[in-house]
């Protein structure tokens, strides 16, 4: 009934119980899990169990963080991590993209190494998964990660996308419509004082719109400060439901309809 289309069970919170946690995924209704990758070893994982759980309706995404984007060497991406892509169960590439948040790779870097994973969704196919994350308020180069981002998609070719968790507020959405990109919204929109993305919610195309969870990451209410997990989707589902004015029942197929025409499962 419910999709997750981005987590990380492969990360090492959940991971150490991934059976468990995909169980009660199963036993909240959630048919479809997408595992992310950040980077050659989280993606190996995120392939790796989306072929030992298949039956679950596990799939995987493989990329390279924002984070992990001093990694890659050179002009091209690693071949030992390109190759991943090249199984079934694969079925986007990311996460990519930039966060100035942490700046854990220079700005330079990440936006080399988002570019390169554009232009490989593009060649072989698959969607791409989108992370941004802006700087801090007080951040003196005074520079934008969504727009910085935005400048780069629209300079290149760019095939299907997913920005995910996606915090650009009511600002950026025009411009990612015009891109006919998928923005996927996660916990946040649960919390009390997530007022615009409740707005951004309401407001995003219906046949445009995805649920996640990105944990173990920004737990849901009532879970706020736990560890998340993928069982937890259904409160994101609730809360975009009740801003759009909806069925949560209604709301599951379309988010259904979404992530399959996207991911091909």
């Amino acid at each position: 009934m419910y999709c997750d289309v981005h987590c990380h069970i492969n990360s090492p919170e959940l991971f150490i119980e991934a059976e468990d946690v995909i169980q009660r995924a199963s036993d909240a209704g959630v048919t479809r899990i997408l595992i992310a990758g950040s980077d050659f070893f989280s993606s190996k994982v995120a392939a790796r169990l989306s072929r030992e759980y298949k039956e679950r309706g596990v799939y995987a995404t493989v990329g390279v963080h924002p984070h992990d984007a001093k990694t890659v060497l050179g002009d091209s991406l690693p071949e030992e991590l390109t190759r991943l892509a090249k199984n079934k169960r694969v079925v986007a590439i990311g996460e990519a993209g930039l966060d100035y948040f942490y700046d854990h790779s220079p700005r330079e870097v990440q936006a080399r190494v988002f570019a390169l994973q554009i232009e490989w969704a593009l060649k072989i196919g698959k969607p791409l998964v989108i992370h941004i994350r802006e700087a801090k308020p007080k951040d003196a180069k005074g520079m934008s990660a969504m727009e910085d981002a935005l400048k780069l998609l629209r300079d290149t070719s760019h095939g299907s996308l997913m920005f995910h968790c996606y915090a650009g507020g009511l600002k950026y959405l025009p411009i990612i419509n015009e891109l006919d990109a998928y923005i996927s919204i996660g916990g946040p929109v649960t919390w009390t004082k997530s007022d615009e993305l409740r707005q951004v919610a309401a407001k995003v195309p219906e046949d445009r719109l995805l649920c996640e969870t990105d944990s173990p990451y920004l737990a849901p209410k009532p879970h706020r400060g736990k560890i998340n997990e993928p069982a937890f989707v259904r409160y994101v589902y609730e809360a975009i439901a009740e801003a759009r004015g909806v069925d949560i029942d209604y709301l599951a197929r379309a988010v259904a309809e979404n992530a399959k025409r996207l991911f091909g499962w």
